[in-house]
């Protein structure tokens, strides 16, 4: 039996999907069964309602499981209490970590992130580098220090293996957790305020179907204790609103927009969320996040996981053929 937790987030539901398809029995730990609408009924999925950070509702979840994939995270560029960050990512890794070894569980697949590694512009940076700061929001932060922990701690206590994607995309709603999706929608719709900075900075695009297919690949190939980029084409900002162009005939002007403005806008974004319980659409932190270049080697996942690296054009084409379907 498989434990799933984060089936109702963007990576998650999709993982959801792949086990439906696989056969598998599997659980779902969620806090608001009602959100689980993306897994079909016919699936053998078993349901456990509880918070991640309840000890006893995470013991309930993990009776009979021997695999879990630990996908859940709180992934918002900002909440009204930044301790929620450290909380989720960290101390609810720890407490998933801690009853998993007592319920006998063989292996935990974890979902850390890019973020937690640290801003690269190596194409050819692969597992090991160190996020050591400054850090451009809290999520940034909790996700680094997960990933410390487990490197100085967990890794050697607990049977688990570590898979950083890089920017995830593909089909699917443009929640949080899939910025580029948003970013098309807006882009293709004549409504994207503009692109902070040069647009010359590079991403890792990781193409979302084979990212799920790692992490099942991780279930039976990982290595315990070890990471694993799962990253993708490193390719610039520009060169993805140029094959989005290519590819719909769309050929909208971007605007780039300094980051002294966009911190600007930010604060002020941030100010009414504080006032208002407003979701602010851009923060401080996440415009120094595109500030830089976050792009690595997904070599050692592409040898041991089977991953493939999809070029960009491949994964945008795939995705606007979803959206039209």
């Amino acid at each position: 039996m498989i434990l799933l937790t984060g089936s109702s987030g963007y990576l998650g539901s999709r993982i959801a999907h792949a086990l439906v398809e696989r056969g598998e029995a599997f659980r779902v730990l969620v806090r608001n069964p009602a959100k689980l609408g993306l897994v079909p009924a016919e699936a053998r999925c078993e349901i456990a309602a509880g918070d991640l950070l309840d000890r006893e509702a995470v013991a309930q979840s993990l009776r009979g499981v021997t695999q879990v994939i630990h996908s859940a995270a709180l992934v918002k560029m900002w909440v009204r209490d930044p301790q929620d960050f450290r909380r989720i990512n960290v101390e609810g890794l720890k407490l998933l970590l801690e009853e998993a070894d007592r319920a006998g569980v063989e292996r935990v697949i974890y979902t850390s992130s890019f973020l937690a590694a640290g801003p690269s512009s190596d194409v050819n940076a692969g597992e090991g580098l160190q996020n050591r700061g400054p850090y451009s929001n809290e999520y940034e932060q909790s996700k680094a220090q997960a990933l410390d922990w487990l490197r100085a701690e967990g890794f050697k206590r607990f049977p688990i293996v570590a898979l950083l994607p890089g920017v995830v995309y593909g089909p699917g709603p443009p929640t949080e957790g899939n910025l580029v999706g948003g970013i098309m929608q807006q882009y293709l719709s004549g409504r994207f305020p503009g692109l902070l900075g040069s647009g010359r900075q590079s991403w890792s695009f990781a193409y979302i179907a084979e990212v799920v297919q790692a992490h099942l690949a991780a279930l039976e190939k990982g290595r315990l204790g070890e990471e694993y980029f799962l990253a993708g084409d490193n390719r610039s900002l520009n060169d993805l609103f140029a094959v989005i162009g290519r590819l719909t005939g769309v050929s909208f002007p971007v605007r780039h927009i300094s980051f002294a403005t966009g911190k600007m806008y930010g604060a002020l974004e941030v100010a009414r969320a504080r006032l208002f319980n407003h979701r602010p659409k851009l923060t401080p932190g996440a415009v120094e996040i595109f500030r830089k270049d976050w792009v690595y080697s997904s070599d050692k996942a592409c040898r041991e996981l089977g991953y493939r690296v999809v070029p960009l054009e491949e994964g945008i084409q795939k995705t606007l053929e979803a959206g039209r379907g």
